[in-house]
């Protein structure tokens, strides 16, 4: 799964190969807690699309989230975001500013699962299940990996 944490001015990446989905993570030695209405929902908070560059290259991600949630407030005061689809959708590139259009139209919805921290930071999670080995690849040039373990066990 791919987690992004949102922090303060910018944003972190981690790609973790396995899903691991529990009430509580640990990222970087911070301790964040699973959103009672991610949860309550599933991890289906919206649909998101893989920005491509081409077929083997993912530069980013669009995500079409539920007017209703709270912390897509948050997301809304990030200088690093594009507002696209008249403000109901979120566009966050990892690498430079251009994508296919006709490429990036997924509308995946799988382990989209929001953890939150006692200060307010946000980390978003985004399902692997449909890319290829080469998309993998590319996302990992702007990734840290990490494992399951490393996520903590609580």
């Amino acid at each position: 799964m791919l987690l992004i944490l949102f922090i303060e001015n910018t944003f972190k990446l981690f790609l973790c190969k396995s899903i691991y989905i529990n009430d509580i993570i640990i990222l970087k030695n911070k301790l964040y807690k699973i959103d009672s209405t991610s949860k309550s929902n599933e991890g289906f908070i919206g649909f998101f699309d893989w920005l491509r560059k081409n077929d083997k290259t993912i530069v980013g991600i669009r995500l079409n989230f539920f007017d209703y949630l709270n912390y897509c407030n948050v997301l809304i005061t990030k200088s690093f975001v594009k507002y696209v689809f008249e403000n109901r959708s979120i566009e966050l590139m990892f690498k430079g500013e251009y994508f296919n259009f006709d490429l990036s139209g997924d509308q995946d919805f799988t382990n989209n699962f929001v953890y939150e921290s006692e200060d307010g930071e946000y980390v978003f999670t985004f399902g692997l299940d449909h890319l290829t080995e080469d998309e993998l690849k590319s996302l990992q040039e702007y990734c840290e990996v990490i494992t399951e373990e490393e996520l903590g066990s609580c």
